[in-house]
């Protein structure tokens, strides 16, 4: 339960120092804010020189439960010595205005820097399979939390995406516009293939965000996790799969096969701790987070500007290759 409500959203450095002595914490420094896509972080310099961060996360619905559930995986990975965010207080804190409510948490500061795919190396690749897939080793241990099942939100998608590219105008347009047309797998109804994903052995707690903004470098070496908000019960398939999606995407200057061969292969298989072992169900997944990238770029942007945005004509030309979308 929240320990305080703040009345305002305000967030300068006398609200954030308010926050914190409702955590009993008096800072020495409050520093910069650093503003995500899901959050806003407020790093802040202890008494005795360590750091500590509060995060206000975006107002979404359900975020509260989100955040509880994302707390209760990151702490206990960190508490299996990865380098996971940690909560210093247990307690979320309420920010209210009239207009909207948001809701925040302080954690352990994580050091190091994301870096732009296109400058990871085979070694960077490689070190993201190895830790997802000690991760996945790791979270067999952990009771189930009460997230849905990864399955359930992706049938809703899926059901989505079905009718948006079976609309004959959404049909034409693509013709018409990006000379584009869909191949016959891409309409294939996938709900089926989800739903028995939900029987199948080997259920765990999964990540289902690790992308490049939520993994931190010093150097070489991993040194921040972050993000457990998207994180759901499944397969690991699904983990997987949708990093492995991001990563054909954005690793520009790397052959497909490499970058598969990095992550999976020579990270994830041989130097990680866990194995995936169901490759069937890995590339029809891989096909379903691809499609569903090649679907939000179309639903949020205009037609006539994707051939502008790189990692849009990307992901068309890797469904091309797969016979999923055609050029007309």
């Amino acid at each position: 339960m929240p320990r305080a409500t703040i009345q305002t959203l305000y967030m300068g450095h006398q609200l954030v120092e308010q926050i914190l002595h409702s955590y009993g914490v008096v800072p020495n420094a409050v520093l910069s804010t650093q503003k995500g896509y899901r959050n806003e972080s407020h790093p802040i310099v202890l008494d005795d020189g360590s750091r500590a961060n509060f995060i206000l996360y975006k107002s979404e619905p359900g975020i509260k439960e989100k955040i509880q559930n994302a707390n209760r995986v990151s702490n206990f990975l960190a508490g299996q010595g990865f380098p996971t965010r940690r909560t210093i207080d247990d307690r979320t804190i309420k920010v209210a205005s009239a207009l909207r409510t948001k809701y925040g948490a302080l954690y352990n500061y994580l050091p190091g820097e994301t870096i732009p795919w296109e400058a990871y190396t085979r070694d960077h690749i490689k070190q993201l399979g190895k830790i997802m897939s000690d991760i996945h080793a790791a979270l067999l241990a952990m009771p189930r939390p009460p997230q849905n099942h990864v399955a359930d939100e992706y049938i809703a998608i899926a059901k989505r995406m079905e009718k948006y590219f079976s609309d004959p105008h959404v049909q034409a347009a693509m013709r018409e516009k990006l000379g584009l047309a869909l191949g016959v797998r891409i309409l294939h109804p996938q709900p089926k293939l989800l739903e028995a994903t939900k029987h199948m052995p080997g259920q765990q707690t999964l990540h289902m965000d690790f992308v490049r903004g939520n993994i931190l470098f010093t150097g070489k070496t991993i040194t921040g996790i972050l993000d457990f908000e998207k994180t759901a019960y499944g397969r690991p398939e699904f983990d997987i799969a949708r990093t492995l999606a991001f990563l054909l995407v954005d690793c520009k200057y790397k052959d497909a096969a490499k970058v598969r061969k990095y992550f999976l292969h020579s990270g994830y298989q041989k130097r990680g701790q866990a194995a995936f072992t169901n490759p069937a169900l890995l590339d029809k997944l891989l096909n379903l987070f691809l499609i569903y990238d090649f679907y939000k770029f179309l639903r949020h942007n205009p037609y006539e500007y994707l051939h502008q945005n790189e990692h849009f004509v990307r992901t068309q030309h890797i469904l091309e290759r797969k016979g999923l979308v055609l050029s007309v």
